[in-house]
């Protein structure tokens, strides 16, 4: 049982931390609705599941690899800096017909593919890969406890966090869509720019 609550609570570090993918589920569930909010939240929900995957067969000891690590910074900055951009040039429309544009399944691939090639993600989870091995004791059984316990963590933030959004999102104006829009680029450029930094340091 402790593995499980070791997970919930390893779950919520790497959901609760203001970065892009809760700026983006903030944007989102303003601009499109609830339901593409927690569409990006379930993506990284996925890709929080997958480095514990790969944490399970061990696969992340491919990060310790500085031409490994340094390719997925340069890419992540790439992505992270595209995203920047289409949150500076997004319009902002609440109405239904908007919403139902913005596709759920795309709303997933890039709440996920925004967590897997977030440095603070990788990051993260190469500093508890060893401590979560360490507490499992190395046996797959406990890691997959401790993997549910993640998995719930994640999504318990992401269903609380929308929900919040889905009461408060009306009393916003259009002017403050605009400055969240403008904000979260900014932050994703930010990250972006630490990734880079990260990369140069390394050669």
């Amino acid at each position: 049982m402790h593995l499980f609550i070791y997970g919930l609570i390893l779950g919520w570090g790497a959901a609760i931390p203001i970065g892009p993918i809760n700026l983006e589920m903030m944007r989102r569930n303003i601009q499109f609705g609830t339901l593409n909010g927690i569409s990006i939240g379930l993506g990284a929900c996925s890709a929080d599941l997958t480095y514990v995957f790969l944490l399970c067969v061990g696969a992340l000891t491919l990060l310790d690899y500085p031409a490994v690590l340094n390719t997925i910074g340069i890419l992540g900055a790439i992505i992270l800096c595209w995203f920047g951009y289409k949150a500076f040039v997004m319009p902002v429309h609440r109405d239904s017909a908007n919403a139902k544009r913005a596709s759920f399944f795309k709303s997933l691939s890039k709440g996920y593919l925004l967590t897997l090639i977030n440095p603070f993600t990788i990051l993260f989870w190469l500093s508890v890969s060893a401590q979560l091995l360490i507490v499992a004791k190395g046996t797959q059984l406990d890691v997959v406890l401790a993997a549910f316990g993640v998995m719930l963590g994640t999504l318990s933030w992401v269903l609380s966090f929308n929900s919040v959004l889905h009461v408060t999102r009306h009393k916003l104006s259009t002017k403050m869509i605009h400055l969240l829009n403008r904000t979260g680029g900014i932050i994703l450029f930010l990250f972006a720019g630490y990734s880079i930094l990260h990369v140069v340091k390394g050669f």
